[in-house]
């Protein structure tokens, strides 16, 4: 039989063994479970984000700004979280200078070059034949030349002469008037009523001024000469030849020296009776100006004189000796210092007013195209004088009083009056 003794220690044993192995398995309950793996996360992207292109290349020197925007969201298992942000940035470039390619100009010929090329090879050798003139014509003081073509090259101007190097003074002469020193094309050549053109001929009496040429254009045909002495003129015939000094104008023609109005005269004889005058004042005064008529408008600087043809003159009468000097006086214009324009046509502006030597003065307007002077129209104008410019009228601009016999060569009006004061002639104005 069991003691109670032990019965109770043996039960005791049995709890404490139960205990314990309840206590073990909650231990093992509690701490040794095994939980799952954390889940894998995704990370995903929207929008898809581009990257920006790369920016142009551009020279170094190009400067631009560019600015952008960008965005995205992330996701993430087992929460999701979308993050998004903006980004500006700016970038700089160094400032750009951007030429535009071409194609470089073409070089222009030299002057011999385009001199034969123009088909002026007569010309050319002109100015070759002399070392001064050809040392001027390539010189910055030549702009624009003026060279006849071999066909219209004078004749008489032999090319074997050239060779020998022995151009004359006037042909010296020549030469440097067809040397302009003003870049002058086409267009300002048309300009109307003509374009007043320095050369490099400097013998003329203009109180230092150099000798010059006048251009007359066509308004109708478009064509264009250039008056030189004697009135006469040469026509363009092809214009605006470039060359590396300036322009050539092929001309039909050497240009003309001016010479003397008195020896201008002489070459044109309807214009005798005012030549007549001129001699029969021989070596008396004429004005204080000059001891003789014909040394006053010959040797004057700056001087314009207004011609009327025989004509003219016929139909107011013949002019007494005793007023010849101030008929002439009355058609003469005197330009004393470079501030007044010599009277070439392209000066004569319309309403001008002109003083004459005879104290009185003469009115400039220019209708339809047609410059009239003292109600006068001009019907030959810019005959070129080394001293001035002269040109020829259809009518007299003070008409003479009779008071004896006329001028040989003139026809006397009878019936005139003779208006005499105080020792001084009276001059009447015209009728017209």
């Amino acid at each position: 039989m069991w003691s109670r003794s032990l019965v109770v220690a043996a039960l005791w044993e049995v709890i404490a063994s139960t205990v314990a192995a309840d206590a073990g398995d909650r231990y093992t309950s509690r701490w040794d479970t095994t939980f799952p793996a954390p889940s894998t996360w995704t990370k995903s992207h929207g929008p898809t984000y581009t990257a920006p292109p790369s920016a142009p290349t551009y020279g170094p020197t190009k400067e631009y700004t560019k600015e952008y925007t960008k965005e995205y969201t992330k996701s993430y298992a087992p929460h999701t979280y979308t993050k998004g942000y903006t980004e500006e940035y700016t970038k700089s470039y160094a400032p750009h200078t951007y030429t535009k390619p071409h194609k470089p100009y073409p070089t222009l010929p030299s002057l011999e070059d385009a001199l034969i090329n123009a088909g002026c090879s007569k010309f050319l050798a002109f100015i070759k034949s002399d070392d001064d003139t050809w040392a001027l014509y390539n010189s910055p003081r030549v702009r624009t030349v003026f060279a006849p073509d071999d066909v219209s090259f004078p004749s008489n101007t032999t090319l074997a002469r050239l060779l020998r190097r022995e151009l004359t003074p006037e042909q010296q002469q020549q030469a440097d008037l067809s040397a302009e020193t003003q870049l002058t094309d086409l267009s300002k050549l048309r300009i109307v009523p003509g374009t007043i053109v320095e050369t490099n001929d400097n013998s003329a009496n203009l109180l230092g001024s150099p000798q010059v040429v006048v251009s007359s254009p066509n308004t109708t045909t478009g064509a264009v000469k250039i008056a030189s002495g004697l009135g006469n003129e040469v026509d363009l015939k092809t214009t605006d030849i470039q060359y590396t000094g300036g322009l050539i104008h092929t001309t039909s023609g050497l240009l003309t020296n001016p010479l003397l109005l008195s020896t201008t005269l002489l070459t044109n004889p309807s214009l005798s009776t005012f030549n007549s005058l001129l001699n029969s004042l021989g070596s008396s005064n004429l004005t204080s100006r000059q001891t003789s008529g014909s040394a006053k408008l010959d040797f004057t600087p700056r001087i314009t004189v207004f011609i009327p043809t025989n004509e003219a003159f016929n139909s107011v009468g013949g002019v007494p000796p005793s007023q010849a000097a101030a008929v002439l006086d009355g058609h003469t214009i005197v330009s004393s210092s470079l501030a007044e324009p010599v009277g070439y046509l392209p000066a004569l502006q319309n309403g001008q007013v002109l003083k004459t030597e005879g104290g009185g003065t003469v009115a400039i307007s220019v209708r339809d195209g047609e410059t009239y002077v003292g109600g006068a129209k001009i019907v030959k104008a810019n005959i070129i004088l080394p001293n001035g410019v002269a040109h020829v009228v259809n009518k007299v601009l003070a008409q003479p009083v009779q008071t004896g016999a006329a001028i040989p060569g003139t026809v006397p009006a009878a019936g005139r009056a003779a208006l005499v004061a105080a020792g001084v002639v009276a001059m009447a104005l015209p009728s017209w």
